[in-house]
């Protein structure tokens, strides 16, 4: 791997860590209200979408950037010359974006609830915009590094 491909990997692997941490963060912050929103969706179609919702769009986040971090490491230890490698990195650009999309229309028209004790709620949603934005950053380097393994492999160095 050259020289820019290896400090694009690292910087991806570090913004894949920096977002696997804000998105660990965010579970169990909206765990502690997931008594209440389940005791809601016993009475209610629209509570008991939403609490699924939740579930789904941060968990999709969580393994996303997962995925990231364990294959930004694979990169760093091993080298990998072939075709797959392109397709997998690509792949992997077009997933972030994907789950930062699905994320984002999720979230985008819940607002924090200014009461004291959402505090973790709130947190929970300022974490999961972390994740929302550097899933777009990632998604982007993954591009990019797609792009300098495609030369590599056609034999244009990089």
């Amino acid at each position: 791997m050259g020289a820019l491909a290896t400090l694009l990997v690292l910087a991806i692997a570090n913004v894949s860590g920096y977002c696997l941490y804000h998105s660990a963060q965010s579970i169990p912050k909206l765990q502690r209200y997931e008594q209440k929103a389940e005791k809601a969706a016993e009475w209610s179609n629209v509570a008991e979408k939403r609490l699924w919702d939740t579930r789904y769009t941060v968990g999709a986040g969580f393994l996303m950037t997962t995925v990231s971090l364990l294959t930004a490491l694979s990169h760093i230890i091993f080298t990998w010359r072939s075709f797959g490698t392109v397709a997998w990195t690509a792949a992997l650009a077009a997933g972030e974006l994907g789950v930062s999309g699905y994320m984002k229309g999720f979230w985008s028209n819940k607002s924090k609830i200014p009461l004291p004790s959402m505090g973790d709620y709130n947190e929970a949603i300022s974490d999961t915009e972390r994740v929302m934005g550097l899933s777009d950053v990632l998604g982007v380097g993954w591009a990019v590094f797609a792009g300098l393994m495609l030369l590599r492999w056609l034999g244009l160095g990089v």
